[in-house]
């Protein structure tokens, strides 16, 4: 089975991913991993590198390729990214949402940075996705009609939301 898990940063994707990944065996395929290694390859801070793939295609080409590269190696897939439910083929596509001052703090933490640093930067990164996919893609991140289950994570834990996803996972694998 190939699940998709996308959604903003923050939003809890990893923390999702690895507790799915634990319950079904899931190999995860992540972008964020991708793109965070190839930025650290080039001494890059995520912004830098953020504006750089604004003016080169071929940074968010070749993650996307990897992706779906990977996806088809693995019988049992959770594949990770912004773009994954809209290039990836799978059985189950899930974005996840969370308001930006709940990301912020919780990449605040994570990152142990101050929450105004968190929030500019998140929505720096934020802005210069939505441009460069709408240029290189034509998407529009804010239209999420692509998805089967979307879940607003400020609502739960990184358990509460695995346990929904969980839910929609057993009930597929019925049909």
């Amino acid at each position: 089975m190939i699940i998709t898990l996308s959604g903003q940063p923050g939003s809890g994707k990893t923390s999702v991913a690895k507790e799915l990944a634990a319950k079904y065996g899931f190999v995860i395929i992540s972008a964020g991993e991708q793109f965070r290694k190839l930025a650290a390859e080039r001494g890059m801070t995520l912004e830098e590198f953020g504006k750089l793939a604004e003016n080169d295609p071929s940074i968010d080409l070749a993650i996307d390729q990897r992706q779906k590269e990977l996806s088809k190696q693995f019988p049992n897939a959770l594949v990770e990214g912004r773009l994954a439910g809209r290039t990836i083929e799978a059985e189950m596509r899930i974005w996840l949402k969370t308001p930006l001052r709940i990301r912020a703090e919780r990449i605040a933490n994570r990152e142990n940075i101050q929450v105004h640093r968190a929030y500019d930067e998140t929505h720096a990164r934020e802005m210069c996705e939505l441009s460069r996919y709408k240029k290189y893609y034509d998407i529009d991140l804010t239209d999420l009609s692509c998805y089967d289950l979307v879940i607003d994570t400020s609502k739960w834990d990184a358990k509460g939301v695995s346990s929904i996803i969980f839910k929609a996972i057993d009930e597929l694998k019925k049909a």
